[in-house]
């Protein structure tokens, strides 16, 4: 499947497998289709990446597995991490794809979702909100 602007699912750092069995999970729930990012798009915005289906002539390395939602309404992605929690998937980075972020560098926007983790994570420990 390749982009088009419709809604969708978009993975960041999994595997065929990996995507095999959230495809099966998206499939029971009657959500949109998931669409691996590949590694030469790193460097593009998400704009370039979904809507132009671009690539670029560098590789972006990232570890982090990381969920984008683009046109899926808010309820529908806490339906879907709800459900995800409850299946032998792994536990990424979850975020939406907003009018603003569209416009960001996907490796801008990783390292962004990422500190901003470690801050909440922080942030628990020490028993804040």
């Amino acid at each position: 499947m390749t982009f088009d602007g419709s809604p969708c699912v978009l993975l960041w750092n999994y595997s065929s497998a990996e995507k095999a069995e959230i495809d099966r999970f998206l499939a029971e729930v009657k959500a949109p289709p998931a669409v691996l990012i590949a590694k030469d798009q790193g460097y593009l915005s998400l704009k370039e990446i979904i809507l132009a289906q671009a690539h670029g002539a560098q590789e972006f390395e990232c570890a982090e597995k990381v969920v984008l939602f683009y046109k899926i309404p808010s309820k529908g992605i806490a339906f879907l991490i709800e459900q995800a929690k409850s299946r032998p998937l792994p536990r990424p980075i979850y975020a939406a794809v907003t009018e603003f972020s569209i416009n960001w560098p996907l490796h801008e926007l990783l390292a962004d979702l990422i500190r901003e983790r470690a801050a909440f994570a922080a942030a628990a420990r020490q028993g804040q909100p």
